[in-house]
């Protein structure tokens, strides 16, 4: 008898796409200046296994976790020189993720980050729609 097992992830945060053609730390510096937080690099970027060419994308990411509003962001480079951790998404540079236990709603997040002057456009992302959402578990 074959037995499988089947895990199940909660996916309780909030994912913005930002387009934008700005380095990663430039980006960051933005969103930290827009949404008065303090994103910081993190040592060791997420990799990925990209099933077409089976080589490994590294994905820069950016973290700030506020203990008053039990908030967490994180800020994740969608695309690399080897690929794309989000393929669904393409069309965005970055990836924001907001656990949020806070007042602050995803739309005032939103419309922050669509007024830094070289953000082309940011929108929120269905989590539970998208096919490659194993990739967001780390």
């Amino acid at each position: 008898m074959k037995y499988s097992l089947d895990e199940e992830y909660d996916f309780d945060f909030y994912l913005l796409g930002i387009s934008c053609h700005e380095k990663d730390y430039r980006t960051c510096w933005a969103i930290n200046q827009a949404l008065g937080i303090n994103l910081s690099k993190e040592e060791n970027d997420i990799e990925v296994i990209i099933k077409k060419t089976n080589r490994c994308s590294l994905h820069s990411m950016f973290t700030y976790y506020n203990e008053e509003t039990e908030t967490e962001f994180r800020l994740i480079a969608n695309r690399s020189t080897l690929g794309v951790l989000i393929p669904e998404k393409a069309q965005a540079d970055y990836l924001l993720m907001v656990t949020d236990n806070s007042e602050k709603s995803i739309d005032d997040i939103r419309r922050q980050i669509n007024e830094i002057p070289f953000v082309l456009t940011s929108f929120v992302v269905d989590v539970e729609d998208l096919k490659s959402k194993e990739n967001l578990i780390f």
